[in-house]
């Protein structure tokens, strides 16, 4: 046995009920007075969210942006970019989901290189070696994460921006842009609507899956992905059929948290990868992704990922009281559909005549490159996707 553990970025998490209060002593500590807050427009549309943010920070707020969008537009990008610079800030927060999340790193990075224009941003993205030969690089502003959904996008230095031009999801990985301090409050997650904190589930489920049944899987992750699903499995219903059940929101938020460490210490799979380009491409939420493709991925790898499959089959048929030996893509489709959720490409709208389209992008995905069962060419992506029609 062998191996490198490394640990995440963050410095500090705060979780409970209430921890939104303390935004303004994590400001002080790391000596933010001018914080651009990048919020999710759908969460200030439900709450006074200038007032909450402005008691809870001390007065701190200079500006907030609710122009953020689905898989982070390049355009949205440059646009809050500006907006941080004009107000001069010299802290970043973001609150909401991914999309928040993403934006607020992305403007951090854009900020710290310098970068102004589509085609700047684009030469920075992971897969350009170019990104990798120096540049710019100033400092970066610190950020405070307040997630209101599961997709554990907080606790990475990872962002994807979707180029609307050429249709395509960039990914961008500089661990460096991991905000310093996180903060889960379920208080605030009861805003979050059933169908989103469901699907967000899914997708840290996929992401705790994915560890177990990686590669290069190691003991400390499959420790803390193995506890992930069976927390998440058990709490995701009762959270989902009340947004007030505070103690079943907060255990998925710690759920969300353990199901992100494999993340730079292990590979992810065909799942994670098939979700970049599904999302860029055919604007599927990022959660919705996974209901629709880790049980195909499931099936695809299952030889080549038997025991720990075995694990994951028997965590869901403790939950849905069925036998493990229904297999694991099974039992999971159907956990996902008991939430309300679809499991088939064909319910979110993805037609077949794109599967060439995905695969062409996919193969290529540095992620991909990684699934259990090896890719040998864009047939066998294709295949996968059949199998998720």
């Amino acid at each position: 046995m062998q191996g490198q553990f490394v640990q995440p970025r963050f410095e500090q998490v705060l979780f409970g009920p209430g921890v939104l209060h303390r935004l303004g002593e994590v400001c002080e500590r790391l000596g933010a007075s001018r914080v651009f807050v990048v919020a999710s427009p759908s969460l200030g549309r439900a709450i006074a969210l200038d007032e909450l943010l402005a008691e809870a920070s001390a007065g701190r707020i200079v500006d907030v942006y609710t122009g953020a969008r689905p898989h982070v537009p390049h355009g949205v990008v440059l646009d809050a970019t500006q907006a941080a610079e004009r107000c001069r800030a010299d802290a970043v927060v973001s609150i909401g989901g991914g999309s928040p999340i993403d934006l607020a790193k992305a403007v951090t990075f854009c900020l710290a290189r310098g970068v102004r224009t589509r085609e700047e941003l684009i030469g920075q993205r992971a897969a350009d070696p170019a990104a990798h030969s120096g540049g710019h690089r100033g400092p970066l502003l610190p950020h405070i994460a307040i997630s209101t959904t599961l997709s554990a996008g907080e606790f990475t230095g990872i962002l994807g921006v979707t180029d609307t031009l050429r249709g395509v999801k960039d990914v961008y990985d500089a661990p460096e842009l991991t905000p310093r301090a996180i903060l889960l409050d379920p208080s605030l997650a009861r805003h979050t609507p059933g169908r989103l904190w469901a699907s967000t589930g899914i997708k840290a489920v996929d992401h705790a899956v994915e560890t177990m049944c990686s590669v290069n899987a190691q003991p400390i992750t499959d420790a803390l992905a193995t506890d992930s699903l069976a927390r998440m499995l058990r709490h995701l219903p009762p959270a989902v059929a009340d947004a007030d059940d505070l103690y079943s929101r907060g255990q998925c938020q710690v759920a969300s948290w353990q199901s992100i460490f494999g993340l730079g210490n292990v590979r992810m799979g065909l799942s994670h990868g098939l979700g970049h380009q599904l999302g860029g491409r055919a604007g599927v939420p990022h959660g919705i992704t996974s209901c629709v493709l880790l049980p195909a991925v499931l099936e695809y790898n299952s030889e080549h990922s038997e025991r720990p499959q075995a694990v994951v089959a028997r965590l869901l048929a403790d939950v849905l009281g069925r036998p493990p030996e229904t297999g694991a893509a099974e039992l999971l489709r159907c956990f996902i559909s008991s939430l309300g959720l679809p499991t088939r490409l064909r319910e979110v709208g993805v037609h077949r005549e794109d599967f060439p389209a995905f695969a062409h992008e996919i193969a290529s995905d540095l992620v991909a490159s990684a699934n259990p069962r090896p890719i040998e060419d864009e047939a066998d992506i294709i295949t996968v996707l059949n199998r998720a029609w």
